[in-house]
């Protein structure tokens, strides 16, 4: 037989004898099988066709209750249907037909009541009186039609209403709807993410969630750990977004297989699948006006039936130096990006499913004051950064055939990161290896309504930094293990329960709780979701805030314990949220609407101060983040997809002796995005609205008046927008793009603080709180080879 798509029930081991004549069985199966197939289709006659099923049916076993799924079109015309629902109403036990039409379940009780569904077909009752008997089920068609041809829009934003995680899953056609050319930029046109330039400068992008910045979200690749430690802060730009087939986003605490970090939420990428590939082969090329060339080729290959691997390529340049606020420092920076990612998949017969494969990323960035011809005051300020970035890993699971809802599952990853960097004449040089493993074993209680997971974490990392006079190395050695329960009485109804406890070499004996439930109600129409649960990280104060370097602040480390890394105590902290997800019917067409709330308080963050004139002070402190978002989408007219979100954000820290609202981080935000698709599909027209409110800024009134800055920051609109052309032929087609960035050319002006003087201890390029370089044109093309 084949294997079945979902068996929810344990076989209770049979009788050496009975297992000896279901294995005879068993082969008689087969062999009548392929005698059987193959003369079905020279036989006209649908009454011998159906007593070969039955004699079919009949040796194929006896232990258990076995059927087949046909339609009869005609005399001619008998068909095997595969993917359909068989439902057992009294044993709760739920499976789909195979390729051949063929179901098995555990014997069942009599006149026991199948369910039997499938789309396209009168949905049935079918009454099992004789349980030992071998059933064939006839299933007519629900309607009588022409031949049409049905096509699903797919939206580019998928909400979970059956995980009890808040995920929203991206998929390719969200990743379109503008460049994202990398990571950093595949959430310009997203309503639950922020993203920050860290200085004007360097042209680092940071992230923001639920009013937290980008070192609270747990990034990862393919549920593997991906940027963290010293990695973080850069490490965005280093994921191509052609690279990328889906971005999971989880809000709140995640779950405890995939550690003991996000206080905010996960941000998991899946890279495109060497065994399940959409394309033979697929190149993007992107330029833009400031000369940014980007071109990506991603190659897919099957060498056999169990055997796939995939090339994914990248490379990008930014030549030229440009200056359109005329502040003698450019406004992006020079440089060049090579990125080489290879993977393999193999899956046999037996379970074994295998992926592995690694990365290569050689990246180089100048910047700063390099404008040719330009009358510099002073010796020029430059910034050079370079970065070599070797990742090797392995996912491997192994199903228990033999054992149904049982799996374990391995996952290995090795990172090497070297980053160097020179800010005039202060160096950050960073280095860091680190090793990760997470074995995970998966299996049920009885029935799939009781699922668990445990498993046991390994994680060493090895930073070692050097700023100015500053040089910090440990040696991050932890170990954990973590039990995972997940009840599933009903669709309408999932509690999952986590518990992990972890040991680090530094910081002892780590313990996390956590909880996920979900509610559906209304057929499955309104589901509410809550969650908690708390968060650790180790603080990296130097790579997660190395936009103030390109300043001329003196850093403080206000901690007293020598034995901590950067004498501070780790950050921890809980979250919790609740969210409402409702779909309707809006102007006859499907709409929803999500509610939610989270509110994270820190039991010791880490805080830094930027508050001080011509200092920054790392220490430990309290903070605290509310966060509240409405989103809607519906379709006002036919293909006009329309998404709107609002956000309010109070956030605050203790610092020093009083409480105050964090930079840079807006109370408001309002998000519009309207998608039009053409009837025939060839033109798609994408507009974002984004409106960011004010931010409040570093406390500058103790500055000369000239270097002084306001408290806050001015509300303002950022505009994008992108027109894409598709043609097809064959199978093959290719998307032209042509797009705009900062669509209303604003600007901050004088983003700099003493930019004419960099020498001065005033000078600061950190106090960005909007776009430096205006607007901003591109165009592109992508091309798909199937």
């Amino acid at each position: 037989m084949n294997t079945l798509k979902t068996i929810t029930h344990k076989k209770t081991p049979p009788h050496k004898y009975a297992t000896i004549q279901n294995n005879l069985w068993h082969l008689l199966s087969i062999i009548f099988k392929i005698i059987i197939n193959s003369k079905l289709k020279t036989i006209n006659s649908p009454k011998i066709k159906l007593s070969l099923l039955l004699i079919l049916l009949y040796s194929s076993s006896h232990s258990q209750t076995i059927g087949r799924i046909i339609e009869i079109k005609n005399k001619q015309d008998t068909t095997f249907l595969s993917d359909v629902m068989i439902y057992s109403t009294q044993t709760k036990q739920l499976v789909y037909s195979d390729s051949t039409g063929f179901f098995l379940l555990n014997t069942l009780p009599p006149n026991d009541t199948l369910d039997i569904n499938a789309l396209g077909y009168v949905r049935q009752k079918f009454i099992v009186k004789n349980p030992s008997e071998k059933l064939l089920i006839i299933l007519k068609p629900a309607i009588q039609l022409n031949e049409i041809e049905v096509v699903y829009q797919r939206p580019s934003v998928e909400y979970s209403v059956i995980n009890p995680l808040q995920i929203q899953t991206l998929n390719e056609n969200y990743l379109q709807k503008a460049a994202c050319c990398n990571l950093s930029e595949s959430f310009e046109t997203n309503a639950s993410i922020d993203v920050q330039i860290t200085d004007a400068i360097t042209g680092i992008r940071q992230l923001q969630m639920n009013g937290l910045v980008g070192k609270y979200i747990l990034l990862t690749k393919e549920n593997m750990p991906y940027l963290f430690g010293i990695q973080s802060a850069q490490g965005l730009s280093f994921l191509p977004g052609p690279f990328i087939q889906s971005i999971q986003l989880s809000k709140g605490t995640g779950p405890v297989l995939n550690g003991y970090e996000s206080f905010a939420g996960q941000i998991n990428t899946e890279l495109w699948h060497p065994a399940k590939p959409e394309f033979k082969l697929y190149f993007n090329n992107y330029i833009n006006q400031n000369g940014r060339n980007e071109y990506n080729l991603i190659y897919n290959q099957k060498i056999s039936n169990n055997v796939h691997y995939n090339l994914l390529l990248h490379s990008s340049f930014n030549p030229l130096a440009q200056d359109f606020n005329h502040d003698g420092f450019v406004d992006i920076p020079t440089g060049k990006q090579f990125n080489i990612v290879h993977k393999y998949a193999i899956k046999t017969n037996n379970g074994l499913d295998w992926q592995f494969g690694g990365q290569l990323i050689l990246d180089e960035r100048t910047s700063g004051q390099i404008i040719p011809n330009y009358n510099y005051i002073e010796n020029p300020y430059i910034v050079t950064s370079t970065t070599k970035r070797y990742d090797a890993f392995s996912k491997s699971g192994w199903i228990f055939k033999n054992k149904p809802g049982h799996s374990i599952g391995l996952q290995l990853m090795y990172s090497y990161f070297e980053n160097k960097n020179r800010y005039d004449n202060d160096p950050y040089n960073a280095l860091q290896s680190s090793f990760y493993v997470n074995l995970i074993y998966q299996g049920i209680i009885q029935t799939t309504a009781h699922t668990y997971k445990i498993g046991l974490t390994y994680n060493s990392i090895q930073p070692d930094e050097l700023y100015r006079y500053f040089i910090f190395k440990r040696n991050e050695q932890i170990s954990g293990m973590f039990a995972e329960y997940n009840y599933v009485p009903s669709p309408n109804l999932s509690l999952l329960i986590g518990n992990r406890l972890d040991y680090h070499n530094y910081y002892g004996w780590i313990y996390i709780p956590r909880l996920h439930l979900k509610l559906n109600f209304n057929n499955q129409n309104t589901t509410l979701k809550f969650s908690a649960g708390k968060a650790f990280r180790t603080p990296n104060p130097l790579s997660e805030n190395i936009g103030l370097m390109a300043s001329r602040r003196v850093f403080y480390f206000d901690g007293f314990d020598t034995s901590l890394p950067y004498k501070l105590n780790p950050e921890t902290g809980w979250t919790f949220g609740s969210n409402l997800y409702h779909t309707f019917k809006l102007f006859y067409r499907p709409a929803n609407i999500l509610l939610e709330y989270y509110y994270t308080y820190f039991t010791s963050a880490l805080i830094t101060d930027i508050d001080t004139p011509k200092e920054v002070h790392f220490y430990n402190n309290s903070a605290s983040s509310h966060s509240a978002q409405l989103e809607a989408q519906f379709q006002p007219i036919k293909r006009l997809e329309t998404h709107f979100a609002f956000r309010y954000v109070q956030q605050q820290a203790l610092y020093s002796r009083k409480y105050d609202e964090q930079p840079y981080i807006p109370k408001f935000r309002g998000f519009l995005n309207l998608v039009y698709t053409t009837a025939n599909k060839k033109w798609n027209f994408d507009f974002t609205a984004q409106y960011i409110s004010q931010k409040r800024l570093p406390h500058t009134f103790q500055n000369p008046p000239d270097f002084r800055r306001p408290n806050f920051s001015q509300p303002f609109w950022n505009l994008l927008s992108q027109i894409t052309y598709t043609h097809k032929w064959k199978k093959n087609e290719i998307k032209c793009y042509l797009g705009v960035e900062n669509l209303n050319d604003f600007k901050q002006n004088n983003p700099i603080v003493a930019a004419s003087t960099p020498s001065s201890p005033y000078f600061d390029a950190s106090m960005i709180w909007a776009p430096i370089y205006g607007r901003m044109i591109y165009a592109g093309l992508r091309y798909y080879w199937r």
